[in-house]
């Protein structure tokens, strides 16, 4: 399948590149020893590191070359080891927006939900007034930095998340703005609370998600040192996401607030089928102990609200429609992140269809697109799709 031939693709799962000095520039004085601050250093062997710092604490750091191509190699080794021809993977639009729209259409992307890079960090300031303006700085900035692609971009705006008070102000703030997505601390712990069903009630009214990305939040991304971190520490990022879950479903908030959906960005999908059984298995054989009662189904919970990006994890997320339903199945790029599929994309989708030969034109539209247009509604990108899937279904069908 060509780029020009495909369905409409709404990528759930992108990245903005922020000003380094964004917060040191934008925070005022007083809560300048909250704001994240970029630094790099010398560590020999030609090697620079870069760090992030709020006050003397370190809360990230990488190598230089952290961004460069997910196998390690060259974009010439990488391909002369494939056997392919060379492909220029250099993503030239992640701080430049006039190049944005050019790597969109080099992968074959219509639209993409936006989430922070180093606005990420927010969720390790600790200082209450400080997390509040640093959320409404970021939320500020890329409100106006997508105006020109907003018919293309959809940046999720940050949600403080450690006061309920200030999550709520911060939701109804942006979404006069016009924000079309939330995006909410994850590793809290708390997502039982009945103090977050004002959140959802006022999300699920205004058709606003709310949505969890891998690493925001209170979470150690590397928990494991020594032999096999790496590994481990990524394939667990999808453990946030089955906590998440299943506390905003045994607690009752989901239940209660039938008009709110979540989406997972990061988490893999293949999982939320085996979960949502698990949970019904719970629900029943402990119903003794369980508390509060549910008026649907954990399982049905799922279906109706929960959502997730798949990558490139094709088979068990496909898989995963039978038992949680086609609507919760997202498609996601990771752009411009070296784990992503850009510019591969195209490729990506060949496989979902080659390894999922039961999978029909109708719900490849729906995964590649149509789920998350209508996830969104406030993205208005109804139009857009319906005439792209018009041609592609005519396509297909010749």
């Amino acid at each position: 399948m060509s780029i020009e031939q495909r369905p409409f693709v709404f990528s759930c799962d992108a990245h903005v590149a922020e000003p380094n000095d964004l917060f040191s520039v934008k925070m005022p004085p007083h809560l300048q020893d909250h704001a994240p601050v970029f630094v790099e250093e010398d560590v020999g062997n030609g090697k620079i590191r870069r760090l992030w710092k709020i006050g003397d604490r370190v809360v990230m750091r990488f190598l230089a070359d952290f961004p460069t191509h997910k196998t390690g190699k060259t974009d010439a080794e990488f391909q002369l080891q494939s056997g392919e021809s060379v492909v220029d993977t250099k993503r030239r639009g992640a701080r430049d927006l006039s190049l944005r729209a050019a790597d969109m259409e080099r992968d074959g992307v219509d639209a993409e939900l936006l989430f922070p890079s180093s606005g990420l960090l927010v969720a390790a300031i600790q200082d209450r007034e400080a997390q509040r303006v640093a959320s409404e700085v970021w939320n500020d900035w890329v409100w106006d930095y997508t105006e020109p692609m907003r018919d293309r971009l959809i940046p999720a705006a940050i949600i403080p998340s450690h006061d309920f008070d200030d999550a709520l102000a911060e939701c109804k703030r942006t979404a006069e703005k016009g924000f079309a997505a939330f995006c909410v601390y994850e590793g809290l712990n708390n997502y039982n609370d009945p103090r977050w069903d004002a959140i959802f009630a006022f999300a699920g009214e205004m058709g606003i998600p709310l949505v969890f990305h891998t690493g925001f939040g209170e979470i150690d991304v590397r928990p494991l040192k020594g032999p096999g971190g790496a590994l481990y520490n990524y394939v667990r990022l999808m453990n946030d996401g089955v906590d998440i879950v299943t506390q905003l479903v045994a607690g009752g908030v989901l239940d209660r607030n039938p008009k709110a959906h979540i989406l997972f960005a990061e988490h893999s999908a293949g999982w939320l089928w085996s979960l949502a059984e698990r949970m019904d298995e719970a629900y029943i054989c402990h119903s003794n102990s369980v508390d509060p009662k549910l008026s649907r189904m954990p399982s049905q919970i799922v279906r109706d609200q929960v959502h997730c990006s798949l990558q490139n994890d094709v088979r068990s997320s496909i898989a995963a429609r039978s038992g949680v339903g086609l609507r919760a199945l997202l498609f996601a790029t990771d752009y411009p992140h070296s784990e992503g599929t850009f510019p591969f994309t195209n490729k990506v989708i060949q496989r979902i269809q080659e390894e999922n030969p039961d999978l029909t034109p109708e719900e490849l539209v729906e995964v590649l697109g149509g789920n998350a247009v209508k996830l969104f509604p406030r993205a208005n990108l109804q139009p857009a799709f319906e005439a792209k899937t018009r041609e592609f279904l005519s396509v297909m069908s010749n």
